[in-house]
């Protein structure tokens, strides 16, 4: 599937939309964050080499996990953590 309709697909299973960007951090064990809001779920995630398609695996990565149901969290490379009263 085109990762446009898989996005397509989780908002509309959501009933809002999500944004997706890329952001840059000092913490090279940072991969990414979902942020679960009332009216948008908002996923940044860290391109390792901007203008390259290998960023694709971990945004299908965390779109499974939004589907999934799972909430706010931060992605690094030993694992997930979800922040303080985090949804």
């Amino acid at each position: 599937m085109a990762l446009d309709e898989h996005i397509r697909q989780v908002e509309e299973r959501l009933g809002r939309p999500l944004v997706i960007r890329t952001v840059r951090v000092e913490d090279p064990d940072f991969r990414a964050q979902v942020r679960v809001g009332p009216s948008a779920v908002i996923i940044e995630y860290v391109e390792e080499l901007p203008g390259f398609f290998w960023g694709y695996e971990l945004v299908e990565e965390l779109l499974e996990y939004v589907e999934q149901g799972g909430g706010s969290a931060d992605f690094y490379r030993d694992g997930v953590r979800r922040p303080p009263g985090g949804a």
